[in-house]
């Protein structure tokens, strides 16, 4: 079927997160009806002033009116879940049952899932969590694709290590085990890509991966080069580190949900001894050129800094 520009809605959830960041300038325009859905009056607002020609929905994703709503007369979805939600599987499977609904109507033709690279991992609850969504979708007779992304680099903390007199990256898990990352705008591009092809990439599964694996002390080295300033690195103690990155995906305003806490914990314990690894040979053939490298990044990153 052919793409519709003008008519073709197109919906993005936590669609104020990072990794809309850099898919909603790309869509922004082209596509006529873009539908956001967001939590917060804070996100709402921030989106509607920056994308007035978008709509914006805001509410609860486990409810399930507000699920009825941003989905009506959707024709591609791309799903992101809240992190670390301790519903994630949940709200997953309701919203596939969301799209079955549409695509009953006649209007829903392709949900797009951002999952995370290497769903199998049990040990990982967020990693487990959705697994099971990727079998629901799998099964639930939808056009479905599946990209798998993995460690964010644009999380890493350039700007504030640059401002500092004396910069140590203080690292949550072990520094020298190793990762895959992705950069942003590499899984924007690949978004794109799957969204406006659409039936190319029907029922496929696309590891997301901008670099091959590499520690964070090399990661921090190759910011030290760059910046031509001296790095040092640390490892925080186990507690502390956690509770900053509980606070990072908390969204329970009475303090952070045990589901919650617990993930951020068996993460920690997992990156410590394993990292999460990839290869980035899918990527470069989806968005049609080579991922951006860590070097690559990170000088895009100093240079916006000068400026």
């Amino acid at each position: 079927m052919a793409i519709d520009f003008e008519n073709d809605i197109v919906l993005l959830t936590c669609a104020s997160g990072k990794q809309c960041s850099h898919l909603i300038p790309l869509l922004y325009r082209r596509w006529r009806r873009l539908r956001l859905a967001v939590h917060s009056v804070q996100s709402e607002r921030a989106l509607k002033s920056r994308y007035p020609e978008t709509e914006v929905v805001r509410g609860d994703m486990t409810q399930p009116e507000y699920r009825d709503q941003i989905m009506a007369g959707v024709t591609v979805v791309v799903y992101i879940a809240p992190a670390f939600h301790p519903q994630e599987a949940e709200l997953g499977y309701a919203m596939i049952e969301a799209a079955r609904q549409e695509a009953q109507k006649g209007t829903f033709q392709h949900f797009i899932y951002s999952s995370v690279l290497h769903p199998q991992l049990r040990k990982l609850m967020n990693h487990d969590c959705k697994r099971y969504v990727e079998e629901y979708l799998i099964e639930s007779g939808l056009n479905y694709t599946t990209l798998q992304p993995s460690h964010f680099l644009d999380m890493f903390p350039v700007e504030t290590l640059l401002h500092q007199a004396d910069p140590v990256f203080r690292a949550s898990f072990n520094p020298d085990t190793a990762f895959s990352f992705t950069v942003l705008q590499d899984l924007a591009e690949a978004f794109l890509k799957v969204i406006e092809e659409r039936e190319k990439h029907y029922l496929a599964e696309y590891m997301i991966c901008s670099t091959r694996p590499i520690s964070y002390r090399d990661v921090v080295a190759t910011l030290s080069h760059v910046a031509d300033t001296r790095i040092g690195v640390v490892t925080q103690e186990f507690y502390e580190a956690a509770e900053q990155l509980q606070s990072l995906v908390s969204t329970d305003a009475g303090g952070c949900h045990r589901t919650t806490r617990d993930g951020v914990h068996r993460l920690q314990l997992y990156y410590d001894f394993y990292g999460i690894k990839g290869n980035p040979n899918v990527l470069e053939w989806l968005i049609g050129r080579k991922p951006t490298t860590v070097d690559q990044h990170f000088r895009k990153r100093v240079i916006q800094q000068k400026d």
